[in-house]
C-alpha cells in the first residue's frame, strides 16, 4: 500500500526516464513499452484504484503532485498516465460484480475513456444493448485491455440517452489516425466498435457518472469518492499543461545558462520583461490551479453546480495563461529552440494540443464564468 509521500518518491523516480525517452516516443507515435512497464513497476497506476482491489484511494491532492511532476518531464506522458490513474475513478462507478470481472487478481487496469458521445449509438435488445460507432481521442488504447465509450441509447420513440459502455479491448478495432503536431506520445488512436454486444452491467447512466448520483460514494467510502468527476477530470487535463509551461521555462533557464557559459555576456537583455512576464504568469496559474484543488478537496459533492463551474472555468484560464506563457518562451528561445531535440518547441507543441481538450472549451468557459457574474445561469453540461 503506497502512501501520498511514497507516490511522490515513485513519480519523481519515474520522471527521468519520461524525459529521456520523450523524443523517442514522440517519432513512434505511441507510448513505449519501456515506458509504461516502469509506470506500471511504480504502482502509480493503483493510485485511485478501491483498496478491494489493491489499490490505495487516494485523494486528488496526490494526483495534483504526482501528475504534475511526470508532466514536466514529458507532458504528453504526464497527460497518458494520468488519465490512465483517473480512469479508475470512472470504473468505480460501475457494479462492484462488473469490477470483480474486470481488476481480477490485478490492482489495475488501463482503460480509455471517449467522452464524444455522439460517435456512437446503442440499440437496447435482450439482456443488454448492441453498440455501433466511432471514437476518436483514445488516449491509452495502445495498452489498455478496456475500453470505455459513450454513446447515445436510442428508444422506439426516438429519444437518446446518454450512457458510457465498457467493453474490452480485444472487441474493439483500431484506426491509426494519430498523425498530429502536439501529444505525438500518447498514441490517441480513434477506435471502431462494430455492432458488439454489451451486457447490461457495463452500462451505466453518462450523467449519473457526471454528478456522482450513480452510488460511487454509496460503495466506497475513501474521500475520493465523494468528489465530482468533471472538476478531477479539468486537472487531468490541466495539469500536463502547467508541467508543460514549467518544462519549458526549465529548458529555457537551461539553455540561457550555457550560452551564458560560452561567451560571458547575455544576449536579448531587451527581452527580460517577456521572459518574466512569462515565468510569473506560469507561477500565477499554478496558484489558479491549487486553489481550485484546494475547493475540490473542501467542497466534493457538497458544492453547486455554480461552483464546480467556476473551478473548472479557473482551471481552464490557468491551462491558456500557461500556453501563452510557453509560446512567448518558444519565440525567445532563438533558432536553436525549433530543433526537433529541443524540449521546448515539444512542450510548446504539445501545450497548443492539449489546451483544446474539450473540457476548457474557451468560450463556453468563459461564457458561463461571465454569466455567474451576472446572476445568470450557466450553459455548460459538463461540470
Amino acid at each position: 500500500m503506497m502512501t501520498h509521500d511514497d507516490c511522490i518518491r515513485a513519480a519523481r523516480n519515474l520522471a527521468p526516464l519520461l524525459s529521456e525517452k520523450a523524443r523517442e516516443g514522440e517519432i513512434a507515435r505511441r507510448p513505449l513499452d519501456e515506458v509504461i512497464e516502469a509506470a506500471r513497476d511504480s504502482g502509480l497506476f493503483s493510485m485511485m484504484v478501491p483498496k478491494r482491489y489493491g489499490g490505495y484511494e487516494l485523494d486528488v491532492d496526490t494526483f495534483f503532485e504526482v501528475v504534475l511532476i511526470l508532466a514536466e518531464a514529458d507532458a504528453a506522458m504526464g497527460w497518458l498516465i494520468g488519465f490512465y490513474i483517473e480512469h479508475a475513478f470512472w470504473l468505480a462507478e460501475f457494479p462492484d460484480a462488473v469490477q470483480d470481472e474486470v481488476y481480477g487478481d490485478a490492482d489495475h487496469v488501463l482503460a480509455p475513456a471517449a467522452l464524444n458521445i455522439g460517435g456512437g449509438t446503442a440499440a437496447p435488445t435482450d439482456g443488454g444493448y448492441r453498440v455501433n460507432g466511432r471514437w476518436s481521442w483514445g488516449t491509452g488504447i495502445v495498452h489498455s485491455t478496456w475500453v470505455m465509450a459513450g454513446c447515445l441509447v436510442m428508444d422506439a420513440d426516438g429519444g437518446a440517452t446518454p450512457m458510457m459502455f465498457l467493453l474490452p479491448t480485444d472487441e474493439v478495432d483500431t484506426v491509426d489516425t494519430w498523425h498530429i503536431s502536439g501529444m505525438c506520445s500518447t498514441g490517441s488512436l480513434d477506435f471502431i466498435i462494430d455492432d458488439v454486444f454489451v451486457p447490461a452491467d457495463r452500462a451505466v447512466p453518462f450523467l449519473g457518472i457526471l454528478d456522482g448520483s450513480w452510488g460511487i460514494a454509496e460503495r466506497y467510502d475513501a474521500p475520493l469518492y465523494s468528489t465530482p468527476l468533471v472538476p478531477i477530470l479539468a486537472l487531468a487535463a490541466g495539469l500536463p499543461c502547467l508541467g508543460a509551461a514549467r518544462g519549458a521555462r526549465a529548458a529555457f533557464g537551461e539553455q540561457v545558462k550555457e550560452k551564458i557559459g560560452a561567451t560571458g555576456t547575455v544576449k536579448g537583455e531587451g527581452n527580460f520583461g517577456l521572459i518574466a512576464e512569462a515565468s510569473l504568469s506560469i507561477d500565477a496559474a499554478e496558484l489558479l490551479m491549487r486553489d481550485a484543488l484546494a475547493k475540490i478537496i473542501d467542497r466534493r459533492h457538497d458544492a453547486t453546480v455554480d461552483e464546480r463551474s467556476a473551478w473548472v472555468s479557473q482551471i481552464a484560464h490557468a491551462v491558456f495563461m500557461c500556453r501563452d506563457a510557453t509560446n512567448v518562451i518558444a519565440s525567445l528561445v532563438g533558432a536553436s529552440g525549433a530543433m526537433l531535440d529541443n524540449p521546448i518547441q515539444r512542450c510548446g507543441r504539445d501545450i497548443n494540443t492539449a489546451a483544446n481538450h474539450v473540457v476548457f472549451e474557451r468560450e463556453s468557459r468563459y461564457g458561463d464564468h461571465t454569466r455567474q457574474l451576472f446572476g445568470q445561469p450557466i450553459t455548460n453540461q459538463l461540470v
